[in-house]
């Protein structure tokens, strides 16, 4: 069963809390400060959070709500105060929170609750919405990409990699629970397994013909495979490919998820090449 994580910055409280779900048999895991929470949520998929709202300040409590919404989207939240006001409570659900306990919590209250959102996570699964896709792609991006420039793959190879990852992540998310450590974990794979089909082609022998004569007109043949493409594969490959727009511009022309623009381009562009023949 996956862990709860429990975020307060008085050890006292948060150990009860944790002691309290132990013995309801809810795993728990408990940090007192933003840091730790957040690189927490960066390696481990956490379906509940159990957050206080003032941690050292009550700015950090929102800066914990907004970072996991951009880090765990899928994951649900109920903060957790002492002091309570309308306009309090009304951020913090703007912020994420689906639920806002009043301290002291009632033991019997909090169980069902925790309960009711684990049994939520599990009818969702993965199926993220267009917002939470783009929120996953926003946050992962960068790392993928740092990730497989330390095995030494050039940028383009860089976002290759990255888009093949994001086209297997779309094919597999409904099972998928925790898509940021999965899209990593991938990322790295495919790494690897492209670094030993490159050292297997060096050790292969090929005749290679000393040169190559085309044939056919390139525009042409390009065009005519282009026009072989479903609608939504063609107008990636004019847009991105021939017409150099960005995933941005690309997103608002198509109405398409930031999140979904490269795998789907990396897709197009396998069918564009399987079309040249």
């Amino acid at each position: 069963m996956s862990r709860i994580l429990i975020v307060d910055d008085d050890p006292h409280i948060a150990a009860a809390v944790s002691a309290l779900l132990d013995a309801h048999d809810l795993p728990a895991q408990t940090v007192w400060d933003v840091a730790s929470a957040e690189e927490l949520l960066a390696r481990e998929f956490f379906p509940v959070v159990l957050a206080d709202v003032r941690l050292r300040t009550e700015d950090e409590g929102f800066r914990l709500l907004e970072a996991i919404r951009r880090i765990s989207p899928a994951s649900r939240v109920a903060s957790m105060t002492g002091h309570s006001t309308p306009d309090l409570e009304a951020r913090l659900r703007e912020l994420g929170a689906r639920l806002v306990f009043h301290k002291p919590v009632d033991n019997d209250v909090l169980i069902t609750a925790v309960r009711e959102m684990l049994d939520e996570v599990a009818r969702a699964g993965s199926e993220l919405s267009d917002d939470e896709l783009g929120a996953v792609y926003e946050s992962t991006r960068d790392i993928m990409r740092g990730i497989a420039r330390r095995y030494h793959f050039n940028y383009d190879e860089c976002d290759e990699l990255t888009h093949e990852a994001w086209c297997l992540f779309l094919e597999k998310r409904r099972a998928v629970r925790a898509p940021r450590p999965w899209l990593l974990g991938t990322l790295s794979n495919l790494c690897k397994q492209e670094i030993e089909r490159r050292v297997r082609e060096r050790e292969t022998p090929m005749d290679v013909p000393s040169t190559v004569e085309p044939t056919l007109d390139t525009t042409l043949v390009v065009n005519q495979a282009l026009a072989k493409l479903d609608d939504r594969s063609r107008a990636l490959c004019e847009l991105i490919g021939l017409e150099q727009r960005s995933y941005d511009e690309v997103t608002e022309a198509l109405g398409l998820p930031l999140g979904s623009i490269g795998p789907l381009y990396i897709r197009a562009k396998k069918r564009l090449r399987a079309a040249i023949g």
